[in-house]
């Protein structure tokens, strides 16, 4: 690997660049002739590379990926372009563009996201000014889902959404086991009584047989007795474990931090509320839209702060189902639609 500096800080490597220091910090433009390998953690004020994989890339100015980005995250405070896109999260201020390939990705931005000759498949799509494709393909598994109108998360919002459902999570969660702790002690006492209901029979016909003095019939029944033995050991055993999880269970829920949660919950979407009440302002002159060139598949998701009209000029190629939803204190002219597209429509 060679590194050169000259005084435009352009800093230019032939090669990749190694996985093996991992973490690189340069104050201006990065020049790479091969691949960011994995595990890489880079910070720049712009980069030029062949292709991402598994990496963390920051730049202040823009990224150009000439091949593809795979299974990275990407961040930029200016502009992203590259071919190809695959599990990856990237979120940019200023326009990302993508010449052919979308898959299973998340993507923001605070401008436009384009595809303009390629597909974006099963992937989600945040684009405050508007999103461009040839083609969107989605499956009820995995819906494409497009977002558009509204101002993409910034770094405290996303913090606050993260701590919020981190803790959420972790509620629901302990509500999950204390749940599942309660059916294991109900299911365990009722084996117990059913294993105390047998008992008296059988002590009965025991008593029988010795004084019939049926020896092997005595002795048939020894295993059956072991077994049944062993079951009610078995059976206490996982009612006193069950019984202690309740209890450990139920302490954490006793100092669970639920006012750091309520306090986050109202952060949350006070600032969500907030980005759609800046959005709405910001977009009364230019609403934003969607053109796909090609088709849209059944299951895709839409929303978005639109004029009707415009949204049904956009997508003429799709039947669409609206629901509205209410924003407060909005302009009449915007409005906030969820769209399930259901099916093509027939080519005339």
């Amino acid at each position: 690997m060679v590194i050169a500096m000259n005084k435009k800080q352009i800093h230019h490597i032939q090669g990749n660049l190694s996985s093996r220091k991992k973490q690189y910090n340069y104050p201006g433009h990065l020049k790479i002739d091969g691949d960011i390998e994995e595990g890489c953690q880079v910070t720049a004020d712009m980069v030029e590379v062949n292709n991402i994989i598994e990496a963390d890339v920051r730049v202040r100015t823009g990224i150009i990926v000439h091949e593809s980005i795979t299974d990275s995250k990407i961040e930029s405070s200016g502009y992203i372009e590259s071919s190809r896109v695959k599990n990856s999260i990237i979120r940019a201020k200023h326009n990302i563009i993508v010449q052919k390939h979308v898959l299973s990705s998340q993507i923001e931005t605070n401008e436009n996201f384009l595809v303009t000759k390629g597909i974006i498949d099963f992937s989600e799509i945040m684009a405050y000014r508007s999103i461009e494709a040839l083609n969107i393909n989605s499956s009820s598994e995995t819906p494409s889902k497009l977002i558009v109108g509204i101002l993409c998360p910034d770094d405290q919002d996303q913090k606050i959404r993260d701590l919020y459902y981190q803790l959420k999570n972790e509620k629901k969660q302990l509500y999950s086991e204390l749940e599942n702790s309660e059916r294991t002690i109900k299911e365990t006492l009722q084996l117990i009584q059913k294993i105390n209901e047998i008992k008296p029979s059988l002590k009965q016909k025991v008593k029988h047989l010795k004084q019939t003095k049926n020896r092997k019939a005595l002795k048939e029944l020894d295993p059956f007795f072991k077994q049944l033995n062993k079951r009610m050991e078995s059976a206490f055993e996982n009612y006193n474990e069950a019984n202690s999880k309740k209890e450990s269970i139920l302490k954490q829920l006793d100092s669970f931090d639920n006012e750091n949660l309520k306090k986050y919950e109202k952060d949350y979407f006070l600032r969500k509320q907030d980005r759609i009440d800046r959005s709405i302002k910001n977009t009364v002159n230019e609403p934003p839209f969607i053109c796909v060139h090609g088709l849209i598949s059944k299951n895709t998701q839409i929303q978005c702060l639109h004029s009707q009209k415009r949204l049904t000029e956009d997508l003429t190629n799709v039947v669409i189902q609206e629901v509205k939803m209410k924003i407060p204190n909005h302009p009449v002219k915007m409005k906030l639609y969820e769209i399930d597209i259901k099916k093509q429509k027939e080519e005339k």
